[in-house]
């Protein structure tokens, strides 16, 4: 680590405005690495002689929110230097720092995304503490709206969220709600949480969790006639999970306990058979399907389909195609009937459930999806 007089001695005086001596002193602290206070930034540029110290340095960080976020309330505030505000350090001094790590290049943790405000989005602000434990964040440029919170793993560590909505259902929508996300708030893992329309097959039950493994775009192929009978030649490009990702949540297939501690917390009316979670091929495409034979068709491609909806492939191809370091994406995605069965009656509990395994399997699996320096 170079000394502090040689960060600031970096670039001319003239240039040493208040941003450069503030993130100066952040990097010097470590800021990027352990959260400091107002009070240690002060007495830093106090030390050595810079009148940034007499400003209001409280207010320069909040003006800083792309490049340096709040870690932890305190008393007192303690602020983290984010991956973006390293790289604009570097950038205006020139110089030849230390590689930030993989862990250190996401801003957030989790970038939750949903298709509508209400069931879903509710359903995951409840499940995170209520509204009242979320801010608004972000500027009227910003086409969504964004909330961020935090979220307690069960090793104790801090997990910084943020969540949005996409404009309007389908796959075009969440890609690009999804694209925004990512290149606003580069979160480490991006969840969609939602509901959608399960198979009959494997037993499923009102408010299972189906997890996209891959998530397929069924309507991507080619109409072709042959003998003057109308068929489909499929296409498709399915995008599976991370396989660490894969393997984690193939625990919580026999799972019952954490849905039985979901049911109990509901209160109201209940569906006769416990809810499992249920891995494979989850079909998305912009349409509702009302037709059993629309489903039996696409099943013919993909014989152990376990449900349809419209965004998560959107989504999934938005973070498969992100630009370095790119996020992990999973899709929670609750039954809340059966495609050709409409009915809106269990559409609440079923966002319920989704948003309830999301945040408990993030909570209690966080620390097992990474290794140390990823």
């Amino acid at each position: 680590m170079l000394e502090f007089s040689a960060l600031i001695g970096a670039v001319p005086p003239r240039e040493r405005r208040t941003q450069y001596c503030v993130l100066a002193a952040l990097y010097f602290l470590e800021a990027h690495k352990m959260p400091v206070t107002v009070k240690q930034v002060k007495e830093l540029l106090t030390l050595h002689r810079l009148k940034v110290a007499d400003e209001n340095l409280s207010a320069r960080l909040r003006d800083y929110h792309s490049l340096v976020e709040v870690a932890s309330k305190g008393p007192p505030l303690r602020w983290r230097l984010t991956a973006r505000g390293l790289e604009q350090f570097r950038s205006l001094s020139g110089l030849g720092l230390v590689e930030v790590q993989a862990s250190e290049a996401f801003d957030f943790d989790v970038g939750f995304l949903c298709a509508l405000h209400h069931p879903e989005l509710t359903a995951l602000m409840d499940a995170l503490g209520g509204e009242a434990k979320w801010t608004i964040t972000g500027t009227g440029r910003h086409t969504h709206v964004y909330r961020t919170c935090s979220l307690q793993a069960a090793s104790g560590s801090s997990l910084r969220v943020v969540a949005t909505i996409a404009t309007s259902m389908g796959l075009t929508s969440a890609a690009i709600a999804a694209t925004q996300l990512v290149m606003q708030f580069r979160p480490r893992l991006v969840a969609m949480v939602g509901i959608a329309a399960g198979t009959r097959s494997g037993g499923k039950e009102f408010g299972d969790v189906l997890v996209a493994d891959p998530s397929v775009d069924y309507n991507s192929g080619k109409v072709v006639q042959e003998n003057g009978v109308r068929d489909f030649l499929p296409d498709p490009y399915p995008i599976g999970l991370n396989a660490r990702l894969r393997s984690v949540l193939q625990k919580h297939q026999a799972n019952t306990g954490v849905f039985e501690r979901i049911r109990t917390g509901w209160g109201h009316a209940l569906p006769p058979h416990r809810n499992r979670l249920h891995l494979g091929p989850l079909g998305a495409a912009d349409q509702v399907i009302d037709d059993a034979s629309r489903v039996l068709e696409i099943q013919r491609n993909w014989r152990k389909l376990i449900g349809v909806e419209m965004e998560t492939y959107g989504v999934y191809r938005a973070c498969h195609e992100a630009p370095e370091p790119k996020p992990r994406f999973v899709s929670f995605k609750s039954v809340c009937d059966f495609a050709a069965e409409k009915t809106d009656s269990w559409q609440e509990y079923a966002a319920y459930t989704a948003a309830q395994f999301a945040v408990e399997f993030i909570r209690s699996e966080w620390d097992s999806l990474w290794h140390s320096g990823n």
